[in-house]
């Protein structure tokens, strides 16, 4: 008999195992099937241990097959039963395991008071058995409730780093024997690592390093000891974060790019073949977030050969597309397109539909960059596709998102919006905070584009808030920038200078080369409409430089055409026009067909003041059709402004203010101030040659009146005509001799 019972434990155990490939391997019905065979020899042969683990692999499963079902009903008692059994035999992993799982589901339930009850049972018994993976789904289980709860985490699950004696469990120093080995060769260094992950805490308020100083201080100890292994599992290890990243990728997400960067060369050929090409795809990255493209390419170049030599398939396709990646952002978009295909083509063979899809969506980006919007959008939809194929609900969110930027770069902005708010709603859905404050920015720009200045502004403030939250200071240097851009559109100079600042303080903080460049130009724009065209030259120069080291194609476009409009107030038209030729040909080079767009507007703009109004005329018109053709109803509304005034100068008073009357509902419509500002001053302007010196007058006046409130340079030209126009008033109408 006891034979019999022998061999029928081992067919349970291997019906256990059988279970957990099936369900490793995602066929759940066979993984049921086997689990309930293996569950009814355990209940046999009264071995409540076993019988508990496969009811803890069973009510996995059934997670997994009744997404259908709200309620989850055989998940539920699955793992309520397993909880019971563990309970009795006093099995703290299994009470924390089932716990936890149950405290999951009572989440997705929306049950609060479920989900804090049993995560809270599986928080404490995990770290009693000190299991780090367990206590960090707890963890983070009991974060998004109090998030979505809006109150204060409670102390004992505040902090970013889960429990030290969990981390030293995993790491495999054990403190106890430690301190009867006294004569081991490393014990200086391991009694350190030991105090900072178990006595160090950080203030409640302390900035993003401080929080993980333990980690980071242990990780240079354990280097120090040679425990290259210990070093990389330390630095693997989840944060309690809103992201839940490993520790390095959580530097690289906080902006601490220099620190990321500084963990990878340490652990370089040290561990193994792995973590070597975790390494030089982490210090590519890094080199990219720091606008490093060359260096990045050479660096994922070298992941690709090591991943080859060591038959990484995957990992070689990876290295391919980041080296497409980069490329797409040195404006290469040939190479990238050549790159990104060798990647997709491996990865359509490993069947890697996850990186398919990611990859895909870089392609369309590519395309994007070539201004191929169509092919761009056929990738975003294939994107799509596979992520809905595949129910990958968070990739479904990025394809939408890129769908809405590639209609926006066909100009059509209102289904921009529609697809940016369908991201907007999945990524709150997920309650992926990342994705949800990338979609607000994305959602702004569609926004500020419509000329909808208000929306914008509010959505991109939301994006910040994100940004902050997250610790993420790139993206805060983003939002920052896009601010400065939207309140520079409105008028508003004092905002424009005081978010291009913050943009400029913290890119140049982290490295961030190419929003650098944006700032720095953004705040050459504002001190040039103040009046300081010298000192925009300046700024632009500086950032312009800054752009071709890092050969930066869209950014020497756009700053080109800056300083081109710098020099023209300067009276400097030789650099005028070379400037905005420079721009015109970055433009046609990189297919950018708005910043075309703005060259010929630059170029027009140098023509009306030399006087060369028919020409001024000419790429006036070609600029506005760009715009009408991309939707982009600010600078739609400038051109007709800008047409209506030259149009005056070559005394074609009929059209001028049919342009004009156009440009000032559409600016005002808008909330487009300075444009609404300077059509009325050539209203008036057109109004005293016609005669019409009262409606002239009224119209100088109210372009005063906002100019003053902009404090803007138009204000000294606004007030000399009304000088005129009262002179002429005047003199028209003589005071009456009593």
């Amino acid at each position: 008999m006891a034979k019999v019972n022998i061999n029928s434990l081992e067919l349970t155990k291997q019906l256990n195992q059988l279970g957990a490939k099936h369900y490793a391997e995602g066929d759940y019905s066979k993984a049921v099937n086997v689990y309930q065979q293996a569950l009814g020899l355990a209940q046999t042969l009264d071995n409540q241990s076993l019988e508990a683990n496969i009811l803890l692999g069973l009510g996995w499963t059934y997670q997994k097959i009744e997404p259908s079902n709200s309620q989850y009903p055989l998940m539920r008692q699955t793992h309520q039963y397993c909880l019971e059994l563990a309970e009795d035999i006093g099995d703290q992993w299994l009470i924390a395991a089932s716990s936890i799982s149950l405290g999951n589901l009572y989440w997705k339930l929306k049950q609060t008071d479920e989900t804090v009850t049993y995560t809270q049972q599986g928080l404490k018994a995990a770290r009693q058995v000190h299991h780090l993976s367990l206590e960090i789904n707890a963890l983070s289980i009991l974060r998004q409730v109090y998030q979505a709860l809006n109150q204060p985490l409670p102390e004992e699950i505040s902090s970013v780093t889960p429990s030290g004696e969990s981390v030293l469990s995993t790491l495999g120093i054990n403190a106890t024997e430690l301190k009867r080995d006294r004569k081991h060769p490393h014990r200086v260094q391991y009694r350190a690592v030991i105090n900072w992950l178990t006595k160090y805490r950080a203030s409640k308020d302390s900035q993003t390093l401080e929080q993980i100083k333990g980690y980071l201080e242990a990780f240079h100890h354990l280097s120090k000891a040679d425990n290259w292994k210990a070093a990389s599992q330390l630095i693997s290890v989840n944060l309690n974060t809103p992201t839940s990243e490993a520790v390095h990728n959580q530097l690289k997400t906080w902006g601490h790019y220099s620190e990321q960067a500084e963990l990878y060369k340490n652990l370089l050929y040290k561990v193994d073949s792995t973590w070597d090409v975790i390494c030089l795809n982490g210090l590519a990255n890094s080199q990219t977030s720091l606008g490093a493209y060359r260096e990045a390419i050479t660096l994922q170049q070298q992941h690709a050969e090591i991943a080859a030599h060591i038959k990484d398939h995957q990992g070689e396709a990876y290295a391919l597309g980041n080296i497409g990646l980069n490329h797409y952002y040195l404006s290469q978009y040939h190479d990238a397109i050549e790159y990104l295909q060798k990647s997709l083509d491996i990865l359509k063979q490993l069947q890697d539909y996850r990186a398919v899809q990611m990859f895909l969506g870089d392609l369309g980006l590519a395309y994007y960059g070539l201004g191929q919007y169509q092919q761009a959008i056929d990738c975003h939809q294939q994107t799509l596709d596979l992520a809905r194929t595949h129910d990958n609900y968070r990739g479904e969110g990025e394809a939408l998102g890129n769908l809405g930027s590639a209609h926006a770069g066909l100009g059509d902005f209102m289904k921009a919006v529609e697809y940016h708010k369908q991201h907007l709603a999945i990524a709150q859905e997920l309650d992926d905070r990342q994705a949800e404050g990338n979609a607000l920015g994305n959602l702004a720009r569609a926004f500020q584009s419509l000329g909808k200045y208000t929306q914008a502004i509010k959505l991109q403030t939301d994006s910040l808030q994100i940004s902050k939250e997250l610790h993420d200071r790139r993206g805060q240097a983003a939002s920052y920038c896009f601010l400065g851009s939207a309140y520079f559109d409105q008028g508003d100079y004092v905002m424009a200078d005081k978010h291009y600042t913050q943009a400029l303080s913290i890119s140049r903080a982290i490295g961030d080369n190419r929003c650098t460049c944006q700032a720095m130009s953004g705040l050459g724009t504002v001190v040039h409409v103040q009046g300081k065209p010298q000192e925009a030259v300046s700024l632009h120069q500086q950032a312009l430089e800054l752009a071709q080291s890092i050969e930066d194609q869209g950014s020497q476009a756009t700053i080109f055409g800056h300083l081109g409009n710098a020099y023209l107030d300067l009276e400097d038209y030789a650099n005028a026009v070379q400037s905005q030729q420079q721009s015109l040909k970055l433009a046609w080079e990189t297919n950018d067909r708005n910043q075309e767009r703005l060259a010929l507007a630059g170029i027009a703009d140098i023509g009306f003041y030399v006087g060369e109004y028919e020409q001024a005329l000419d790429f006036y018109q070609r600029s506005l059709a760009f715009a009408q053709e991309l939707k982009i109803k600010s600078d739609e509304t400038t051109m007709l402004n800008n047409i209506g005034t030259t149009l005056l100068q070559l005394e074609k008073y009929s059209e001028a203010q049919t342009y004009l009357l156009e440009a000032l509902e559409k600016s005002r419509k808008m909330s487009a101030t300075t444009t609404e500002a300077r059509a009325l001053r050539s209203l008036a302007e057109l109004h005293y040659v016609l005669g019409n010196l009262e409606q002239a007058l009224e119209h100088c006046q109210k372009a005063i009146e906002i100019a003053t409130t902009l404090d803007s340079p138009l204000l000294n030209a606004c007030q000399a005509l009304k000088q005129k126009l009262v002179q002429t008033l005047k003199t028209k109408n003589p005071p009456i001799d009593k």
